[in-house]
């Protein structure tokens, strides 16, 4: 809920910077008469006000083709191989492709595989289990997405060496 708030800020902006300018052109000499009828034409300048929402909409809008261009911004969706964050995950793609920001990757997170040769703990048997259930399911609803598997860890990834040794894993 929150990134897709976000990822609408722009187009939320553009949307009420039309309208006050809108609001201004129509309420402007209403407003200016009535600053000087109070006395207070030297503190308020609504041209100066709407000048500078006019300054700030062409960056907005901008900022809102860039979101939409696919060369220039494309959204990762990271999750898990659980329901709930398949659920999100599912709703975040359609929402970003119904708003045309582009969104064809998706790295699930915190996979736990099993070592050939090496018989795990019934936790851990389990757990894969139900992450192969949900990547079963990954596999069949983004068929043409690039998804990329990344391994459960035993510590964080903490420091730049780590960084660059576990990037690796994203170039797939």
């Amino acid at each position: 809920g929150h990134t897709l708030r976000l990822l609408s800020f722009p187009a939320v902006v553009e949307k009420g910077l039309g309208k006050l300018l809108k609001l201004k052109n129509q309420l402007g000499p209403m407003v200016t008469n009535m600053a000087r009828m109070f006395g207070g034409q030297d503190g308020f300048n609504p041209d100066l006000l709407s000048g500078r929402l006019e300054e700030m909409l062409p960056v907005i809008q901008q900022v809102n083709a860039q979101f939409r261009d696919p060369a220039a911004t494309t959204f990762v969706c990271v999750c898990i191989a659980e329901f709930l964050s398949l659920y999100e995950t599912e709703r975040l793609i359609q929402e970003l492709t119904k708003i045309g920001i582009d969104s064809h990757n998706i790295i699930v997170n915190q996979l736990l595989f099993q070592k050939a040769g090496e018989k795990p703990c019934s936790m851990c048997a389990a757990r894969c289990r139900i992450q192969a259930k949900y990547l079963d399911q990954i596999a069949d609803l983004y068929e043409d997405f690039h998804v990329v598997k990344l391994p459960l860890l035993e510590k964080e990834v903490r420091g730049v060496d780590s960084v660059k040794s576990f990037s690796e894993n994203l170039l797939v």
